[in-house]
């Protein structure tokens, strides 16, 4: 038998893994509005909207090597699954959305599970929201970074230690930079806790959509969700994956990118047609669920 497997195979097994092995104390996966516990997250799908919550008030939601395999499985349920079409990330409690890692655990066993658990580095292109009911700090920062939009309490923040516990602060920074002046950044970085950013700043330098108070948060990301998940997955994603890739290139080669993503879903997607015909009937779309 072949050895090498591909990666939808690989994130398959470890998803079914996961949400099969025996911490999960309920059914192996979430049915359209039932939930399902991990040991470290919860995981919930209604609606065509997937809500993954970091559940470690305790620890101030910070990951461990289960949390990030975990946190792998949910976002491979969220990639493959065809009933789910937006998917909110958040974090249990008030006081923190993830406290980055869990520094205790790591230097009692060291970090087995290398692989960071944010939607990017699991070729999620469905649209992810980021509802920060609190500090976001550190690895954290991963999640927050590598979402579509970002709804934050008003008592969030954000808050970088890695220098202070003998890291290198850069694979959150990279993503970062292309969304916030590299002096805020720098802040975060060289300032640690002295250059956290709240909420509002957070908003007025563009890294944050909207600001809301805390007992409105979910709720907030949730109504933004499901008027997202009316819109045509197919256009969502692709138009998702190109203003992503766009970044990853100059400007020419970005209208490069932007246009073969257009071409071709307009040759090769019913719904392209579809939302038009809708347009000029004046009536609700069927969209095409691949």
């Amino acid at each position: 038998m072949d050895a090498v497997i591909s990666k939808r195979q690989y994130d398959k097994t470890v998803s079914d893994t996961v949400f099969t092995g025996r911490r999960v104390p309920t059914r192996c996966a979430p049915m359209p509005g039932e939930s399902v516990e991990l040991e470290r997250l919860l995981f919930d799908v209604s609606d065509h909207v997937a809500t993954i919550t970091i559940n470690r008030p305790e620890r101030l939601n910070a990951t461990d090597d289960l949390a990030r395999s975990e946190l792998g499985a949910c976002w491979a349920r969220v990639r493959e699954d065809p009933d789910i079409r937006v998917a909110i990330i958040t974090g249990a409690g008030d006081r923190a959305f993830c406290a980055g890692q869990d520094i205790r655990a790591t230097a009692e066993s060291g970090i087995r599970n290398k692989v960071p658990g944010s939607r990017l580095h699991h070729n999620v292109w469905k649209p992810v929201i980021c509802a920060i009911n609190g500090m976001a700090v550190g690895g954290g920062l991963h999640q927050v970074a590598d979402s579509d939009l970002i709804i934050a309490a008003e008592h969030a923040e954000l808050i970088d230690t890695h220098l202070q516990v003998g890291n290198v602060f850069a694979l959150e920074a990279a993503v970062l930079l292309r969304r916030m002046p590299i002096s805020m950044v720098m802040q975060l970085a060289l300032m640690t806790k002295a250059g956290r950013i709240s909420a509002q700043r957070g908003y007025e330098i563009g890294l944050i959509n909207e600001v809301v108070p805390a007992n409105r948060l979910q709720a907030r990301a949730r109504e933004i969700a499901l008027s997202i998940a009316e819109l045509s997955p197919a256009t969502v994603q692709a138009s998702i994956k190109a203003m992503w890739a766009s970044l990853d290139v100059g400007l020419h080669a970005a209208n490069d990118v932007a246009y073969r993503y257009v071409l071709h879903h307009q040759m090769t997607h019913p719904d392209y047609h579809e939302g038009m015909a809708a347009f000029a009937e004046k009536r609700q779309p069927r969209w095409v669920v691949d």
